[in-house]
């Protein structure tokens, strides 16, 4: 895809980043249902022989696992796509009913990894031109985010200056 032309400017390459979550809406809703019945049969096992009060924190227990639940599924959907043409690089972020989009000007962008001032919290991986900054690669580990900052820095290069390009005829300019 490398040299398509859009809207005047020389597509490069499109990343796309999302998170890794191979459980399913049905999946987690096997899971869940599989969960509950066997809580309520135990519990309902100790409300037979007397200790009713096991019932409500079985209810509790249930509570909060459907929230982690739900809250690891909407995580589930979040998305990060960067395409850098040859004069712009263009940053969408899709979640939960949530969406951003920014573009930064390729000649003037430059790549930067912030390290997190606590200890053993990942790194920040930025894109930055003219006072803007986007955030890139949150659900990232920090060895993939390291790569990413490698694979954006050859293709934003230094400020000022782009890196050379192949166009779609295989020839490089500048």
């Amino acid at each position: 895809m490398s040299g398509l032309t859009v809207s005047g400017s020389i597509f490069l390459t499109r990343i796309d980043i999302s998170t890794n979550c191979s459980l399913t809406p049905r999946g987690a809703v096997v899971f869940f249902a599989s969960i509950t019945l066997a809580s309520l049969a135990v519990a309902g096992i100790f409300v037979w022989r007397g200790f009713w009060p096991v019932l409500p924190f079985t209810g509790l227990e249930l509570f909060a696992l459907g929230v982690a639940l739900g809250l690891s599924m909407r995580r589930g959907g979040y998305q990060e796509e960067i395409t850098v043409f040859d004069d712009r690089i263009v940053i969408e972020k899709k979640g939960h009913r949530r969406y951003e989009r920014r573009e930064l000007p390729r000649l003037w962008a430059r790549v930067e990894m912030v390290p997190s001032p606590r200890r053993n919290h990942p790194s920040r991986l930025m894109l930055v031109s003219h006072g803007a900054a986007c955030e890139v690669g949150t659900s990232l580990t920090e060895h993939d985010r390291r790569g990413l900052r490698r694979r954006l820095a050859q293709l934003v290069g230094r400020t000022g200056e782009a890196p050379a390009t192949e166009s779609a005829g295989g020839t490089r300019r500048q």
